[in-house]
């Protein structure tokens, strides 16, 4: 029996390398561990590193074809997008109805992808191609998959983003919408921004919002005015947001009376949906929402700091001082924002390690610096508040990152009221943490004291009383 199955692994071998290299089937051999591809992981970009230098492109499309699992084959595919190969295509036709998908994983998010979609995954996240190139190859493909009998409707719904528009193709795409009745071909249609297909867009009622963001004409204006129900939906505000003219303002004041007074009947998070919500109508940059938005922070304390430098551009020092300071007085946790969420592109070159911003804590201190540039008197009688309002856990943070010790020691009756009424049993050691960088020995002292009073009330917190020594211990005191 042994004897047969090494036979039979000879034959299979021989077989193997009568198609590859042996160099190139030692290369790829751990990749039959893979089930599925981590997009941090070194070993898999030092392989396809390795069978870019070794692999000819018959060797490659011999892979793509017949890899023993799943991603050696879409290593194969990798590497023949990036030479832009003259396989690509007939790889392609061959593998248009395959049944095989890829996983892949970050750190946070895992998702799949069919193996024919994986070529236009890789087309459009590629740094080795031009966009122009990309587009080509694209267009190529799409041929072949409009072209091949029966039409693959599932992988055309699976990649409809990644089409490009291409006149050669529009009425295909158009009949193939009438017939299957595919809201997400109904997107790739869109982008012709045919005016003809208005109404056929109209017919799929609230699955054309995404539609519609990417055909942004008036006449779907009365249309959406008519779903303002689906205001708490992405898919409608993010239609909405493009329409960058009165009518849309008009459209977009009265979804944000809707969603502001109908608040309390969210089923998310109140300030998370308000700062979705918010960043949903302004991602396009359309300056005529921003006084509907600035409402926002007088409100509910929400503010950009995009619409806040707008705002200072066309009101008075005084306007836009009396502007901040009316946020700030506000109940609650301030909700900055210093870049819009759905920015995707900007987001990902920001550097957070080096933008202050990025944190919550440093959003506001921005915010409170713009305001004394303005007026120190007014920022002093910020900071009252906000001593008063900042988070117990995140007092010691804004002190340091503050770095305005003069300041803040004449607001010492709000750190001392702080440590009273504050119901943490950690909070009272962050805070008084803060207030011994401050170098007042009679503020600490102060403060201290009330430790001592309050700490018979955590007496049950074990952590507390174990928290509680360690801070005497450090700071050489005692009860």
């Amino acid at each position: 029996m042994k004897q047969l199955i090494l036979f039979l692994f000879l034959i299979i071998s021989n077989c193997l390398f009568g198609q590859i290299s042996k160099e190139l089937v030692t290369t790829i051999k751990s990749l039959e561990k893979y089930q599925s591809f981590y997009t941090l992981d070194r070993e898999i970009n030092d392989i396809e590193n390795k069978v870019d230098k070794i692999a000819k492109s018959d060797e490659l499309e011999y892979l793509a074809l017949n890899g023993s699992n799943v991603y050696i084959k879409g290593v194969a595919i990798k590497i023949l997008i990036n030479r832009n190969d003259k396989n690509i295509k007939d790889v392609f036709k061959k593998l248009i109805n395959s049944k095989d998908s890829i996983i892949c994983n970050t750190e946070h998010l895992s998702s799949s992808v069919s193996l024919p979609a994986f070529f236009f995954e890789n087309l459009s996240f590629n740094n080795k191609l031009d966009k122009g190139t990309q587009n080509n190859i694209k267009s190529d493909l799409i041929e072949i998959i409009l072209n091949n009998q029966p039409v693959n409707i599932s992988l055309l719904n699976e990649i409809h983003y990644q089409i490009p528009v291409n006149k050669k193709y529009y009425e295909k795409i158009r009949n193939i919408v009438v017939k299957s009745n595919s809201p997400s071909l109904l997107i790739t249609l869109a982008k012709y921004q045919n005016e003809n297909d208005i109404e056929l867009i109209k017919s799929f009622k609230e699955d054309s919002f995404s539609a519609i963001e990417e055909f942004p004409n008036d006449d779907f204006l009365p249309f959406l005015e008519e779903y303002t129900n689906h205001y708490d939906e992405f898919p409608y505000m993010f239609a909405v947001s493009k329409f960058c003219n009165p009518k849309g303002a008009e459209l977009v004041s009265k979804i944000v009376d809707l969603k502001t007074t109908n608040l309390k009947n969210s089923t998310c998070n109140k300030n998370y949906c308000l700062k979705a919500f918010y960043n949903q109508i302004y991602r396009n940059d359309c300056k005529l929402f921003y006084p509907i938005l600035e409402k926002m922070w007088l409100s509910h304390k929400i503010l950009s700091f995009d619409i806040l430098d707008f705002y200072e551009e066309n009101h008075t020092k005084e306007e836009t001082v009396n502007f901040i300071l009316s946020g700030l007085s506000l109940n609650g946790k301030a909700e900055l924002i210093s870049q819009n969420m759905y920015d995707i592109e900007k987001m990902l070159s920001q550097n957070n390690e080096e933008d202050l911003t990025f944190g919550e804590t440093g959003k506001l201190i921005k915010l409170l610096n713009r305001l004394k540039t303005l007026s120190e008197e007014k920022y002093q009688f910020a900071l009252n508040g906000v001593i008063s309002t900042i988070d117990d856990l995140e007092t010691d943070d804004f002190i340091y990152q503050l770095n305005d010790n003069r300041n803040l020691l004449k607001a010492k009756n709000s750190f001392i009221q702080k440590m009273k009424s504050n119901e943490s049993v950690y909070g009272l050691l962050i805070i008084i943490n803060g207030v011994k960088k401050l170098g007042d020995k009679k503020l600490f002292k102060a403060c201290f004291e009330i430790i001592k009073e309050r700490r018979n009330e955590f007496q049950e917190k074990e952590v507390w009383e174990k928290s509680l020594q360690e801070f005497l211990r450090k700071n050489k005191l005692k009860l």
